[in-house]
């Protein structure tokens, strides 16, 4: 468990000072191993190894995913209160606009990138 929980899931490798933190990061490695070695013996004939290294591979992906996705709600939320609507609005008239809102809207961010750099 240990040497499996060094290689996939990065146990002990944490470099928080913080005691917490610590005790954190080897509690989340521990439930991960628990998780994914119970699915493999109930679903698959694969090598723990193998299991591990897809289920790490998904979970980065997963964590990008979830960081480009926050960022963008958090664009679109400043953008509505510049413009001073509700943020649903604006992403319905984005997604649901023809090409000139969407023309204008484009304009308007290389503007405020170009200004901002």
């Amino acid at each position: 468990m240990f040497k499996e929980g060094k290689q996939y899931f990065g146990l002990g490798k944490s470099q928080s000072r913080d005691f917490d933190a610590q005790i954190a990061d080897t509690t989340l490695s521990v439930i991960s191993y628990n998780m994914l070695s119970i699915a493999k013996r109930f679903t698959s004939y694969e090598t723990i190894g193998e299991l591990f290294r897809e289920t790490s591979i998904t979970v980065l992906e997963m964590t990008i995913c979830q960081r480009l996705w926050g960022l963008f709600l958090e664009i679109i939320s400043i953008i509505a209160e510049l413009f001073d609507i509700e943020p649903e609005t604006l992403m319905k008239s984005v997604i649901e606009a023809d090409g000139t809102k969407n023309n204008k809207l484009i304009k308007f961010l290389d503007y405020t990138m170009s200004n901002a750099a």
